[in-house]
């Protein structure tokens, strides 16, 4: 899955995304109690099936 296309998903799921200070480049994404980490890599970049998954259960979308 590409970044932008998770990003999106996460989106349309109503989640919030917040920058980091520091540069590290990733951002918090929250989904009401819920958050996790998304990494700043460009849109077209591919993401790992495992990470998705992580970021999926963390913010418990199905």
């Amino acid at each position: 899955m590409r970044a932008a296309e998770l990003k999106r998903l996460l989106k349309k799921h109503g989640c919030k995304f917040e920058n980091h200070n520091g540069g590290s480049g990733h951002q918090t994404v929250r989904r009401g109690q819920f958050k996790s980490t998304f990494p700043g890599h460009s849109g077209s970049a591919e993401l790992g099936n495992a990470l998705g998954h992580k970021i999926l259960t963390d913010l418990r979308i199905r």
